[in-house]
């Protein structure tokens, strides 16, 4: 599954009920009814089983995670908006496939947590449902309305928010980070030395090449198309040109010469400020702005009906840029790279001891949670 999302989004859930009690032999509990089943069975136009579970049921059961059931209607919960105007069967039942992973996905992290006693209480339940429906309402909506959409009941949301909260908690603690809760252990490191950052600048300098650049003042002196003498308005756009030009080399500012020599044209754009790299501009710009000291105006460029001047603003060559200057954005990058990738080691080291019935959705979601991983090195050459 192609997402990469922040921690606040892959730490979400909703659903079921809280673990609990005795943790059931799946076998007993009737086999799970998978997606992938369900598909083969409509390619083939094949018959389905009379004692099989009833395909329009929102709670037939899709997965166990340590005995718990995950049902159709937890997927609904969740996308239930997103699938009503789906249009195409296959995109609905990739959208299935992909959010039902999801929720296993949260619902290892929150049975480790639970297992681990992180719990929330009454009032901070309380204080954070009265963010989530200022939230709402700061949107024109309201709380009735949001659970109208999904179908969802107040009992169920005020689980998906318990979830999340513990979920978030548990994580937190579990990649070694601040806000978490004591009675959870880092499981990883996202601390990121000097070293690494300076290998990281070192190895791909390529991302800190910068390319010659130039700022210069870009004035166009168009002869007005409309005049009954052509030649006339042409020749009144050079003496505008050639008038803006004295006053410059005059050692006039460039702004008060540019705006009443522009006229209206200067309403939208104030200062005629440019600034450019090599090879994004015609020839007889660049020369001018790279290779002209920092003040230099240029002589009046004809082109047509139209009347050119420049006010040189400096240059600065091509460069690398040093390590001094990019370690905090390098450092930054890293960490938060080295966080998603912290997250998804806490969840296959959980993953190793959670029970997740049927075994082929453990292993398509273990899989997909490496390639996750290994894409995001590879993105990032680590």
């Amino acid at each position: 599954m192609r997402r990469l999302l922040p921690l606040f989004v892959l730490l979400a859930a909703c659903g079921s009920t809280p673990p609990g009690g005795e943790i059931f032999d799946p076998e007993n509990m009737g086999r799970p009814l998978e997606l992938e089943q369900r598909e083969q069975a409509r390619a083939a136009g094949a018959k389905a089983p009379e004692n099989a579970p009833d395909e329009r049921s929102t709670n037939r059961v899709l997965a166990y995670v340590n005995g718990e059931v995950v049902t159709y209607r937890d997927v609904l919960l969740r996308v239930g908006p997103q699938l009503a105007v789906l249009g195409e069967e296959d995109q609905k039942e990739m959208l299935e496939r992909e959010t039902l992973l999801s929720i296993l996905r949260d619902r290892v992290v929150y049975y480790a947590a639970a297992e681990r006693g992180v719990e929330m209480s009454r009032d901070e339940l309380d204080a954070e449902r009265k963010k989530r429906v200022a939230e709402l309402q700061r949107s024109g909506g309201t709380l009735a309305a949001f659970l109208a959409e999904r179908g969802m009941t107040r009992r169920e949301f005020d689980q998906e928010i318990q979830r999340g909260w513990v979920t978030q908690r548990f994580m937190l603690s579990a990649m070694g980070l601040g806000g978490g809760d004591p009675r959870v252990r880092p499981m990883t490191d996202v601390f990121v030395a000097p070293g690494e950052v300076r290998a990281y600048w070192e190895r791909r300098q390529d991302l800190f090449r910068e390319p010659a650049r130039a700022r210069l003042r870009f004035m166009a002196v168009r002869a007005n198309r409309a005049a009954a003498d052509r030649a006339a308005a042409v020749e009144a756009a050079r003496v505008a040109a050639e008038s803006a030009r004295e006053r410059l080399v005059a050692g006039e500012d460039w702004v008060p010469v540019y705006r009443e020599t522009m006229g209206e044209y200067a309403e939208e754009d104030a200062y005629g400020l440019l600034e450019i790299r090599r090879g994004e501009r015609a020839a007889w710009i660049e020369d001018f702005a790279f290779e002209s000291p920092r003040g230099a105006v240029s002589e009046v460029i004809p082109k047509g009906a139209t009347f050119f001047l420049m006010q040189a603003e400096g240059s600065s060559a091509a460069r690398v840029v040093p390590y001094e200057e990019v370690y905090e954005r390098i450092r930054g990058r890293l960490g938060q790279v080295r966080r998603g990738m912290a997250a998804y080691e806490v969840e296959l080291k959980l993953l190793e001891t959670t029970s997740l019935q049927p075994p082929e959705i453990a292993e398509r979601l273990r899989t997909m949670l490496r390639a996750s991983r290994r894409k995001m090195m590879d993105e990032f050459d680590l």
